[in-house]
């Protein structure tokens, strides 16, 4: 592998468990992070999100928008998993590194590593190609491989930008609608971005890696430079991108921008020339960073591959009502088509039964997320139990003290502290009936939410769901991975016994709440 000669001080100021690092020409280097779209489509998945911001004054501009992303590199059990964004933007010393036919005589220094800017869209697209043949002919084991094909280098599509502008997956979904990424009580704005306010840049580009992070780890997204994106620029038309492509786009604002305009949908469109010079635009607060990206088939098997995940997606649950109705639906279309004998009939009826596939596969996946967003309220409404279990154990612990502390008082005759006592002993169990009442509320809450699960879906449908989310929920904890498990298995007996008790639950939750108690001690 190609041997890294630069300080990394430099190239990366700010070092992150996570970080892939690819050598650069000249002993360079540059850092990249994983950006997660985890889904449960296979080969054919994607995450849908909502990109642009409600309420903006430029709603061609800057409006809502659903759209999808994918990452086309495995990441655990999930085949399209993630891909990997430039953890800074691309730096004048990075771009010398690649673009010049012969290495600079000394090792770049700290201020070499302001945002390369100036670029035209063509000069940024020839960068990625150019480092990319670098790579593939001096660190080729550098770069992964998918399948039967490697990965390269080119700029960020829009989407890919903005997903991970906003935090991506390392955010809860109020956060990632936001205007701008989370931040903690203390902190401000000026912290993370760049801008063009007195307490911030102030109209000058800034060191790579000088400010905080992004939820992923990505620094500069917002502010500094602009940076370009590999996707033409649309308006936006009610939620969706206009049919017509325009110029060249820039997103995050820059150093000169007010604070107040830059957010994570701020884009603009570039004309990708100046017709006042007769010259390619480029301006000097515009620069880009790279994605490391695959290709979307990457062996000849992988067709195969894609027809399973794409009927599976549209596949029928034998669960409940509606895959039930969805599969009568299905036997008249299989019937008509034996009975019809004329191309157009057949044409027409292929058209009917694709026009249903679709719907089909866009409801089971809305009907994926709610199952999803069901399981994690079910996995916290079993935390809360938990929770109370824990103090009502806590609370029976203390009540035989109240036993001891009486005896005391009354050899001793001391009326007083016999009567807090007993008033302690009243509070107690006070405490604890509302606690059992609250437990007794919850678990019926959470077995009707297993009872409505287990009643319209099957388990194979459930338990891919639980799958996906497990990561998620991981992130709160054993005692909330635990819940999930134990969802699970009330499923499983839910589905296979025809019903749930709430009494059998109520005694899981007890044991593991006994369990976990004993752990601590």
């Amino acid at each position: 592998m190609a041997e890294i000669t630069w300080d990394e001080r430099y190239y990366n100021p700010a070092p992150l468990p996570g970080d892939v690092v690819l050598p650069m020409p000249c002993g360079g280097a540059m850092v990249f992070r994983a950006v997660e779209t985890p889904n449960a489509g296979g080969s054919i998945g994607d995450v849908r999100v909502t990109l642009g911001q409600e309420g903006e004054d430029a709603p061609y501009l800057n409006g809502l928008r659903r759209s999808y992303v994918s990452g086309g590199f495995a990441s655990g059990e999930v085949t399209k998993g993630m891909f990997w964004l430039a953890k800074y933007e691309i730096a004048e010393a990075q771009w010398d590194a690649v673009m010049l036919d012969t290495c600079p005589e000394r090792t770049p220094r700290r201020r070499g590593f302001v945002p390369a800017v100036e670029h035209t869209m063509l000069d940024l697209a020839h960068f990625a190609e150019r480092y990319t043949l670098w790579l593939m002919t001096q660190a080729a084991e550098s770069l992964p491989q998918v399948g039967e094909t490697q990965a390269y280098l080119r700029l960020p599509t829009e989407d890919e930008w903005e997903f991970a502008a906003r935090g991506g997956l390392a955010v809860e979904n109020a956060a990632f609608r936001a205007p701008r990424p989370p931040m903690t009580d203390g902190e401000e704005p000026s912290e993370f971005i760049a801008h063009g306010g007195t307490d911030s840049a102030g109209g000058k580009l800034q060191l790579i890696g000088t400010l905080k992070p992004n939820p992923l780890g990505l620094h500069d997204m917002l502010g500094n430079a602009a940076e370009v994106v590999q996707t033409p620029f649309s308006l936006i038309r009610h939620g969706r991108l206009h049919g017509q492509a325009g110029g060249v786009v820039k997103r995050g604002g820059d150093a000169r921008t007010p604070l107040a305009d830059v957010t994570s949908a701020t884009r603009f469109e570039v004309p990708p020339f100046d017709v006042r010079t007769s010259t390619v635009s480029a301006d000097r607060f515009t620069g880009a960073r790279l994605a490391i990206a695959a290709l979307a088939i990457t062996s000849a098997d992988q067709t195969e591959q894609f027809a399973i995940d794409l009927e599976r997606l549209a596949q029928v649950d034998t669960g409940g009502d509606v895959g039930a109705v969805e599969g009568e639906i299905a036997g008249i279309l299989d019937a008509l088509e034996a009975n019809l004998d004329t191309p157009q009939s057949q044409q027409q009826l292929a058209v009917v039964r694709d026009t249903i596939v679709a719907a089909r596969a866009e409801r089971n996946a809305q009907r994926d997320r709610s199952i999803r967003l069901i399981a994690q309220s079910g996995t916290l409404m079993c935390d809360q139990v938990l929770q109370r279990l824990f103090n009502a154990l806590a609370i029976g612990s203390v009540l035989p003290t109240y036993d001891e502390l009486e005896a005391i008082a009354i050899e001793e005759n001391d009326p007083g502290l016999l009567e807090e006592i007993n008033q302690a002993r009243l509070e107690a169990l006070a405490s604890l009936q509302r606690l059992e009442d609250q437990v007794a509320l919850e678990l019926t809450q959470y077995t009707n939410l297993i009872e409505g699960l287990g009643d319209e879906y099957s388990l194979p449908l459930l338990s891919r769901q639980i799958t996906l989310i497990s990561p998620e929920v991981a992130v709160y904890g054993d005692r909330r991975v635990r819940c999930l498990a134990t969802l699970s298995e009330h499923l499983q007996i839910r589905i296979i016994d025809g019903f749930i008790d709430v009494a059998a639950v109520q005694s899981d939750m007890t044991d593991i709440a006994q369990e976990l108690s004993e752990s601590d001690l």
